[in-house]
């Protein structure tokens, strides 16, 4: 991962955070690193980080199908590099006591390179407070999605 995407999952632990501060649970991002500008489609100097966050979980997989067309039709036209795909999740996780199901954030990171999956264990604290957990890599982990975001180069 290059330092610019690690710029967007930056921003994406950092709305994470936020999230289950704020609500309790972490909402579905998307975080592009672009090289148009998303207002005017003009050429910027420089690429520049931007994300979203959604209002609410997905309702059903045709509702989450929408948002993956929709965000590659925005990564063509904003000439993204990079792409950061962010959500809560359920997973098994190995811990002392063997294998259980645990809320983690997944953290999905896309450049031409290739794609890069991570997670983070969502913890309650002593005070009953939802935190992120330390961001691991999944290494050799099957990629969430069937098809990938960037256009091929």
């Amino acid at each position: 991962m290059k330092h610019d995407e690690s710029a967007l999952v930056k921003q994406a632990l950092h709305d994470a955070r936020e999230q289950l501060q704020r609500v309790g649970r972490v909402l579905p991002g998307a975080y592009m690193l672009v090289a148009n500008n998303p207002q005017t489609g003009a050429r910027l100097t420089y690429p520049t980080a931007i994300g979203s966050v959604c209002e609410a979980p997905f309702k059903s997989q045709a509702d989450y199908d929408e948002y993956l067309a929709a965000l590659r039709t925005e990564v063509i036209r904003l000439g993204a590099m990079a792409i950061a795909l962010a959500a809560e999740a359920s997973a098994e996780v190995e811990t002392k006591h063997g294998v259980e199901q645990r809320r983690v954030l997944l953290l999905r990171v896309e450049d031409h390179v290739g794609v890069e999956q991570l997670h983070a264990p969502i913890e309650v604290d002593e005070h009953g407070r939802a935190r992120l957990g330390k961001l691991l890599a999944d290494a050799g982990a099957t990629d969430i999605l069937s098809a990938r975001l960037l256009p091929a180069q």
